[in-house]
């Protein structure tokens, strides 16, 4: 019974007569269900005027559409037939520059520029705001159906300037690299060799002695061959003449120190001033020895003093002496070894004109033949190269650097084998054979075909020198006869 009628439960007023539940004035007046507000007179007239704002700007778009798809349309047919147009450049963007064909953009790659790999930034903004003709290179139509294309001018650049180009034209160019053999110039977007002997009017040894990558550089066309699109250029005729002026700067007889740039067979070449070099011939090295081979006496890369012998501003010529700045041994030899004094020397080199005799450790005489003993029929002489010879001095001319020696017999007289020969056949009457004459040859050619320093020629001789020395085998058998 405490639970069955228990007014806690029965009666409760929180439950049956709760106001906030059966009453509440928050959901059944709800201001959210309330009137739509009223629009004002001005606040109408500007939705309409954005709703017509949308209208235009959808139009407008359209039409730029309709416009772009009659130019994609129209660059087509252009492109099929290889064709050009010409395209406004409007803007440098970045690779290139920008544009429009008919409301098409297009955009033309700065690798498409022209001929050049590198397009100097200068060129690229130089074009904005010009007109060129261009070839279509590509269409472009991304997803959302917005049209676009690439265009080129590389092409036709390349036929104008092949088209244009010929030999004897003058261009500005920039050196692109350089090799030993001469430097690549670039001349609008080509490249043209310019080889090292047409980098300079004087004579190099490597093309980076005178220019490096990057130089500017004006070349002459020297020769086009458009089949195989390679040019031949030139730029000496446009540099300055180093030969101008040093006339005065190298007299005759001037001393100056030299380079040696480079060693031939017949002398060196030495560099005196930039891009000036003189030929020291080999008869100008040494005063008394008969040098072989320049090397003997310099090396490439060798400082030297040198005299100018000869200068010739014309033929951009000069000659140079080395053994002008050397003490010259002749000048005392008339006084220290005159003729008739014995000397003893070195042999140096054995022909069949006579042999090489260095006396004084300086000075290289010449012993005929005809000044050898012991010279019979077999003509062999009777020494070897490296061999010390007693000789005596038979000739002396310290003026053309001559030195002639020759041998005693027995009886302390110099040797003359033409006239031992000449007497022994006059006795034998003249039943001489004629094979007899054949061995009656001269013990020496003419001397001039010597060097100057060693052999003399017969001019030169003097009377210690007897005819039979200076004369051929032909003229001797005829005195004989």
């Amino acid at each position: 019974p405490a639970v069955a009628e228990s007014p806690a439960v029965a009666e409760s007023p929180a439950v049956a007569e709760s106001p906030a539940v059966a009453e509440s004035p928050a959901v059944a007046e709800s201001p959210a269900v309330a009137e739509p507000v009223q629009l004002t007179e001005e606040q109408l007239a500007a939705k309409e005027a954005e709703r017509l704002a949308k209208e235009e700007d959808r139009k407008r778009k359209e039409e730029e559409k309709k416009k772009r798809d009659e130019a994609y349309e129209e660059l087509s047919a252009v492109k099929t037939q290889d064709g050009t147009i010409e395209f406004l450049v409007q803007e440098r963007v970045k690779g290139g520059l920008r544009g429009e064909y008919n409301g098409l953009r297009l955009f033309l790659p700065a690798s498409q520029f022209g001929m050049r790999k590198s397009v100097p930034e200068d060129d690229l903004n130089a074009a904005v705001g010009t007109t060129i003709t261009v070839k279509v290179h590509e269409l472009q139509s991304d997803d959302t159906g917005y049209k676009s294309a690439v265009v080129t001018r590389k092409e036709l650049v390349a036929n104008e300037f092949w088209g244009g180009i010929e030999a004897g034209g003058v261009y500005d160019g920039v050196v692109t690299s350089v090799t030993q053999f001469g430097a690549f110039v670039n001349i609008g977007g080509v490249e043209g060799l310019v080889h090292i002997s047409k980098l300079s009017k004087s004579r190099i040894d490597n093309a980076s002695d005178v220019v490096k990558k990057g130089d500017k550089l004006k070349v002459t066309i020297s020769a086009v061959d458009k089949e195989k699109k390679k040019l031949s250029l030139s730029h000496k005729e446009h540099e300055e003449d180093p030969w101008k002026n040093l006339g005065s700067e190298f007299p005759n007889g001037k001393r100056v120190n030299g380079l040696v740039k480079r060693i031939t067979q017949f002398g060196a070449y030495v560099q005196i001033a930039p891009k000036i070099e003189g030929l020291l011939r080999i008869g100008e090295l040494s005063w008394g020895i008969r040098v072989k081979t320049p090397a003997d006496v310099l090396a490439e890369g060798q400082e030297i003093t040198v005299e100018v012998l000869n200068f010739d501003l014309e033929k951009h010529q000069i000659s140079l002496g080395y053994k002008q700045t050397l003490p010259n041994p002749w000048t005392d030899l008339p006084t220290s070894i005159p003729v008739g004094t014995d000397i003893t020397g070195v042999v140096q080199q054995l022909s069949t004109q006579g042999a090489v005799i260095r006396v004084n450790g300086e000075i290289d005489a010449f012993m005929p033949r005809s000044k050898m003993s012991t010279v019979g029929k077999e003509r062999k002489a009777p020494f070897e190269v490296g061999e010390n010879v007693n000789c005596v001095v038979v000739d002396l001319n310290a003026e053309t650097c001559s030195l002639i020696v020759g041998m005693k017999n027995e009886a302390g007289e110099v040797v003359n084998a033409f006239e031992e020969r000449t007497n022994e056949r006059s006795g034998e009457g003249s039943h001489s054979r004629s094979g007899d004459r054949s061995h009656s040859r001269s013990d020496e050619r003419s001397h001039s075909k010597q060097s100057h320093n060693s052999f003399p020629d017969a001019s030169t001789a003097s009377s210690t020198v007897t005819l039979g020395d200076m004369l051929k085998d032909m003229d001797k058998s005829n005195l004989m006869k």
